[in-house]
C-alpha cells in the first residue's frame, strides 16, 4: 500500500483521505479484496488520533506512513513516520496502534494463541517466551503477541527492506500505544518489555508517547524522509534480466548517494563536453556489488536515448557479453576495447564507459593470448572519448597482466595530460545491501575476522551465510534453491586442471566421492551447458563449478564457493599454497603479491550472491573457523 500524507493534512482531510486508503488497500491485495471493518475503525479512530496529537505537538510535518508493506512477506505496519530528528539527520518511527481496552497477563490454562510447544505441553504450561512475548485479550479469547513484539518485527522487516537504515544517521525507533486501554488492571503491560527500547504506552501514560514524539521528530518538513523511504528499498532482483529495461530508461533499480551523483555529472559532462582546461577523465570506484554495473548500464541508457554516440567496454567478456546479449536491441553499443582502438578516431564517441577496468591488460588484447602494439588500453578510452568513464575496484585485481590499480589508472590519465574526476561508491548494495556481509568478508579476508553474529545480536540479517562440512551438503541446499527458482551457482578457486571443455569431465574434487566439471569452454557441444560466458546467468550452469572468469561482474541468488587447498587458514593468519595455484596468478614472483590475488580471487566469488552464500573449505581448519565466527553449519 501507497497510502501517506503529512500529519497535518491527514488530520485536516481525513474525510476524504480515508477512502483513499481503503481504495489503496483495494489495489494492493490480489482479488480486491476489501479492508475489515476493524481496518476502517482503525483508520478513523486510531490513526485519526496519532495524527491529532502530531498537530496538538507542533508536529504536523511529519508523514505517516498508513498500512505501510512493500513486500508480500512482510506484515502492515499499522504507521511510519516520517521526519527529521532533533539532533539532524532523517527520523522514522514505527508505531503500533491497539484498540484494546482490556487485556490480562499470559493464561497457562488457555492454549489459544501460544507457541506450538506451550500448545504440545498442553495446558497448565508457559514458556518463558510466550510468558514475555504474549497478552491475553478477553475479547478475542485468545493469546496475541505482545505488541513491542510486533513492532520489533516490523522494525525488522523495515531494515530488511530498505537501505538506508546501514546508515547510522538514519534514527530508526518503535513504540506502541494502546489508546482505549484505561483499565487500572491491565496497566502491567507497560512494565513488562519482551524487546528493552521498544516502549509501550496506554491512555493512562500520554505524556510518555508525547516525550518519545518530541525526542524523536521537529517540527520541520519531513518530505525528505518520506521521498527516502519511497526510494531507498533495497532491490532483491538480478540485474541482467532487468538490463533491457536500464537501457531503456525503466527499471526497478533505484539510484541512490553516489550513484545518483555518479550520473548526474557524467551526464552534465556529455550535454556540454567542451569547457576551458583538460579533458576530464571520470574514474568511478567501488567495492563488488556497489552498483558500479547499474550506475554503466544506466548511463549508456541515458546516452544513446538522448542520441549520443556512446560504447560499452569491459575488462571482463563474461560480463560484457551478457549484458549484450540481455540488451534488446542495444547490442551494437557493446564493443571490446581493441575494436575502439581499430575502427574509431579521436573524440569521435561522445562516451565511452570502461566497466571492470582492473581486469584490462597494459594494451587491448588481439584474440585471447596476445596484446595490440602502441597505445594503452587507457589512453584508447581517453583518447577516442569526448567524455571517458573508468569504473575500477582495486580489491578486484587477480593476475600479473592486470596492471592498471587505481593508483597506476590515475598515473596514466594524468600523463595523457587529462583532469582525473573522482567519485567513490561506498555503499555495497548487493547481498541484499547487507553492509554486515561486506564487512564480514573484508575482515574475513584480511584475517582480521569478526563474529558472523555479534554477542546479543539478535536481529535477523537480509542476507543469510551458512558453511558446510562437505561439498555434497553444500551442492544439495543450493539445488534445494535452484529447484526452488532462485538461480544458485556453485565455484571454486583455480586449484584443480581445467582441461577439459565439455563441461562432462569430474575435474574439481575436493573431496573423496565427490567431483564436478568445471563450466564448459565457449567452443563445445555439450547439450545443456551454457558457453563459459553464460555460465553464470543461463539456465543449466549448475551442475558445473564456475570460476572467477566466469563469475566476475556478474552475480546470482545463490553462491556455493568451494575453498581449495590454494587458502588455508593456520590459526594464525591465512597461508597461500603456491603449488596448489593452477592459474596464470601463479606467475606472479611475490609471494605477498600472490597472497593478494588469492585473496581478491575469493572475494570476488565470495560477492556473487544477492540473498545468500554457503562456504565449503577442503582444510578442516578453516571450516573450525567458521564454526568459531558462529556461521550457521548446514
Amino acid at each position: 500500500m501507497e497510502a501517506y500524507w503529512p500529519a497535518g493534512d491527514f488530520l485536516r482531510d481525513s474525510e476524504r483521505l480515508i477512502p483513499e486508503i481503503e481504495q489503496s488497500y483495494v489495489d494492493a491485495h490480489p482479488g480486491n479484496s476489501k479492508p475489515s471493518p476493524g481496518d476502517v475503525t482503525s483508520w478513523r479512530q486510531s490513526v485519526y488520533w496519532l495524527a491529532s496529537l502530531l498537530d496538538r505537538l507542533d508536529l504536523d510535518q511529519v508523514w505517516m506512513f498508513v498500512e505501510y508493506r512493500v513486500d508480500p512477506a512482510m506484515d502492515p505496519i499499522d504507521v511510519v513516520l516520517a521526519g527529521r530528528h532533533p539532533e539532524g539527520g532523517l527520523s522514522f518511527g514505527v508505531i503500533e496502534l491497539k484498540q484494546w481496552s482490556h487485556i490480562d497477563h499470559p493464561q497457562p490454562d488457555i492454549v489459544a494463541g501460544l507457541c506450538a510447544a506451550c500448545r504440545r505441553a498442553g495446558p497448565g504450561t508457559l514458556c518463558q517466551s510466550c510468558s514475555v512475548g504474549k497478552v491475553f485479550v478477553p475479547a478475542y479469547r485468545k493469546h496475541k503477541k505482545h505488541p513491542a513484539v510486533q513492532v520489533h518485527d516490523n522494525m525488522t522487516a523495515l531494515k530488511t527492506h530498505h537501505n538506508m537504515f546501514d546508515d547510522r544517521y538514519v534514527t530508526l525507533v518503535g513504540a506502541t500505544y494502546l489508546h482505549n486501554l484505561k483499565d487500572p488492571e491491565s496497566q502491567w503491560i507497560r512494565n513488562v518489555s519482551p524487546h528493552p527500547g521498544i516502549d509501550t504506552f496506554t491512555a493512562r501514560s500520554p505524556a510518555g508517547l508525547e516525550t518519545f514524539l518530541k525526542e524523536n521528530f521537529t517540527k520541520e518538513s519531513g518530505a525528505d524522509a518520506a521521498e527516502a523511504l519511497l526510494s531507498r528499498r533495497r532491490s532483491t532482483a538480478l540485474l541482467e534480466p532487468e538490463i533491457g529495461s536500464i537501457l531503456n530508461g525503466y527499471t526497478q533499480f533505484s539510484l541512490v548517494e553516489n550513484q545518483l551523483t555518479a550520473v548526474n555529472s557524467v551526464l552534465e559532462r556529455v550535454r556540454n563536453p567542451r569547457t576551458p582546461g583538460a579533458k576530464k577523465v571520470f574514474v568511478i570506484s567501488g567495492r563488488a556489488g556497489s552498483g558500479k554495473s547499474l550506475v554503466g548500464l544506466t548511463l549508456l541508457g541515458e546516452a544513446l536515448n538522448a542520441g549520443y554516440d556512446a560504447s560499452y567496454v569491459s575488462g571482463g567478456v563474461a560480463s560484457r557479453e551478457t549484458f549484450k546479449r540481455a540488451s534488446n536491441g542495444r547490442g551494437k553499443a557493446f564493443a571490446t576495447l581493441n575494436s575502439i582502438a581499430d575502427h574509431r578516431t579521436a573524440d569521435e564517441l561522445d562516451l565511452i564507459l570502461c566497466d571492470e577496468a582492473h581486469r584490462m591488460t597494459e594494451r587491448p588484447m588481439r584474440g585471447s593470448y596476445s596484446m595490440r602494439p602502441g597505445e594503452s588500453s587507457v589512453s584508447v578510452v581517453v583518447d577516442r572519448a569526448k567524455v571517458p568513464v573508468f569504473f575500477i575496484d582495486g580489491d578486484q585485481r587477480l593476475f600479473a597482466d592486470e596492471v592498471w590499480s587505481p593508483e597506476e589508472l590515475t598515473r596514466e590519465i594524468q600523463r595523457l595530460g587529462a583532469e582525473v574526476v573522482p567519485i567513490r561508491l561506498e555503499r555495497v548494495l548487493r547481498a541484499v545491501g547487507s553492509s554486515t556481509y561486506d564487512t564480514w568478508v573484508r575482515h574475513l579476508l584480511a584475517g582480521d575476522q569478526l563474529p558472523w553474529k555479534a554477542a546479543g545480536h539478535h536481529d535477523p540479517e537480509p542476507f543469510e551465510l551458512y558453511y558446510a562440512d562437505s561439498a555434497a551438503v553444500m551442492e544439495s541446499f543450493l539445488r534445494g534453491k535452484e529447484d526452488a527458482g532462485e538461480r544458485a551457482r556453485m565455484s571454486a578457486g583455480i586449484c584443480w586442471k581445467w582441461e577439459d571443455q565439455t563441461g562432462t569431465e569430474p575435474e574439481v574434487t575436493p573431496e573423496p566421492g565427490w567431483a564436478r566439471p568445471w563450466n564448459a569452454g565457449d567452443y563445445h557441444h555439450t547439450p545443456g551447458a551454457p558457453k563459459r560466458k553464460y555460465w553464470a546467468t543461463e539456465s543449466g550452469g549448475f551442475g558445473q563449478i564456475g570460476c572467477v572468469h566466469t563469475a566476475q561482474g556478474l552475480e546470482y541468488e545463490w553462491g556455493g564457493v568451494i575453498l581449495g587447498p590454494d587458502l588455508t587458514w593456520n590459526g594464525a593468519g591465512w597461508a597461500v599454497h603456491r603449488e596448489h595455484v593452477l592459474n596464470k596468478a601463479n606467475k606472479i614472483r611475490s609471494d605477498d603479491e600472490l597472497a593478494r590475488a588469492i585473496r581478491n580471487a575469493y572475494g570476488v566469488l565470495l560477492s556473487r550472491s544477492i540473498r545468500g552464500t554457503v562456504l565449503y573449505s577442503v582444510d578442516p581448519a578453516t571450516r573450525t573457523l567458521f564454526s568459531e565466527l558462529d556461521v550457521p553449519r548446514l
